[in-house]
């Protein structure tokens, strides 16, 4: 039974973790800021960009015509409240689940103070991943053979907010996103070509109570591309900053 569970997981993780290196396009966007001691978390899941690989010849070359396509991952992360305007933003996330990992660090400026209906931001995000060249199931180690080695971006947004109720806001996010992938260029080597796509970015959150729902589209090469995700929010407060009422 346990030969039998195992080559089963193996044909199901080959199959997820075919290439592993998957941008974090999850968001999270809110620009009220946070609080100055503030902290505020999340958990869930969402989806990523990756390139798409067209063909592996015989001998393990591997081609790309440049495209790339969507897939899920597991995300973390939160912002932190360095004044009562400025937040540190964190984000983690499992490329395919568990084919990798990647981190996200950058900051965000609120215009306005927390108590504004409306509200603004400016920020800026730096990250990287990198992929498994294996995954160890029951004690050994299975081949992963990633075709892309890892990736870097820089992103610039500015998030723009409503609140309809206390428990309700609408967030509008327009960015731009700067990414490098490293291409693998044989299977069975470590030379890599950059794959270097830029592109706009436009995202909508709905926050309601303590859920986040996000719908992003990219768009590229003429091309949209939809992103969704779903996250629940952890708040751990010092301060009540972002609990006060309206300033119309």
């Amino acid at each position: 039974m346990k030969n039998l569970i195992r080559g089963i997981l193996n044909v199901v993780l080959i199959a997820l973790l075919f290439s592993c290196t998957v941008s974090n396009n999850l968001y999270v966007n809110n620009p009220v800021p946070t609080g100055k001691g503030n902290i505020q978390v999340y958990a869930g899941g969402g989806t990523g960009q990756k390139p798409e690989i067209d063909s592996i010849s015989d001998n393990g070359d591997i081609y790309s015509s440049g495209k790339i396509s969507t897939v899920p991952i597991l995300a973390g992360g939160g912002q932190y409240g360095i004044n009562n305007q400025l937040d540190l933003r964190f984000a983690i996330h499992l490329p395919y689940v568990v084919g990798g990992f990647g981190l996200r660090l950058g900051a965000q400026y609120s215009l306005f103070n927390a108590g504004r209906k409306f509200n603004a931001a400016i920020g800026s995000d730096l990250g990287f991943v990198i992929a498994k060249d294996s995954l160890r199931i029951f004690g050994s180690a299975e081949p992963m053979n990633p075709e892309v080695k890892g990736a870097i971006n820089a992103d610039f947004f500015m998030p723009l907010s409503v609140r309809v109720s206390p428990h309700f806001n609408v967030i509008l996010t327009p960015r731009y996103s700067f990414n490098n992938f490293w291409i693998r260029k044989n299977e069975d080597m470590e030379k890599s070509s950059s794959f270097s796509p830029s592109f706009p970015v436009l995202s909508l959150g709905l926050k309601i109570y303590n859920f986040y729902v996000e719908g992003t589209g990219i768009y590229y090469e003429n091309t949209l591309y939809p992103n969704i995700g779903l996250v629940y929010q952890f708040n751990f407060s010092k301060n009540e900053l972002n609990s006060l009422p309206f300033e119309e």
